[in-house]
């Protein structure tokens, strides 16, 4: 997974000109080696970290363990599970809209809505960061997200 965040994170530093989870990882995180920063960002985010890919109907290829855990999938799971159903039926098309909207402008943030877990369980989304992602040769391979999140 590594890797993947490697990715995910130098398309965010490109865009917001700064790494992932900087202000919210220790301080200690924040001089240390990518390795160790990547890893506590997989692990022990307080936040949710997910990528979905380019499909027509698009798929999510990364998710860290607070975004698993939240949402109530295994990582298997996760990663099999058309983005779509991160929200509920009523919140597709807002959902949808805001990605259009993101892949126009580069980058989205502020964003705040509802989400649903695998059980049906609402939870509220808040101060959500929207980019796209870029490989190391330039081409987009999707839509990176840092979730907060807090109860209904």
């Amino acid at each position: 997974m590594l890797p993947l965040l490697e990715v995910l994170d130098a398309s965010y530093q490109r865009l917001r000109r700064r790494p992932l989870g900087f202000g919210a990882c220790p301080a200690s995180l924040e001089q240390a080696p990518l390795g160790e920063r990547l890893e506590w960002l997989h692990t022990q985010a307080p936040f949710m970290l997910l990528a979905q890919d380019t499909q027509a109907d698009p798929v999510y290829f990364y998710s860290n363990a607070t975004a698993s855990e939240r949402f109530g999938y295994s990582a298997e799971e996760f990663l099999a599970t058309p983005a779509r159903f991160s929200a509920p039926p009523e919140g597709r098309e807002e959902r949808a809209e805001l990605i259009e909207r993101t892949y126009a402008l580069g980058f989205t943030v502020g964003y705040s809505g509802v989400r649903v877990t695998k059980t049906g369980r609402l939870f509220r989304i808040h101060d959500v960061e929207l980019w796209v992602v870029h490989d190391a040769t330039g081409i987009l391979i999707g839509l990176g997200a840092l979730v907060w999140t807090a109860p209904l």
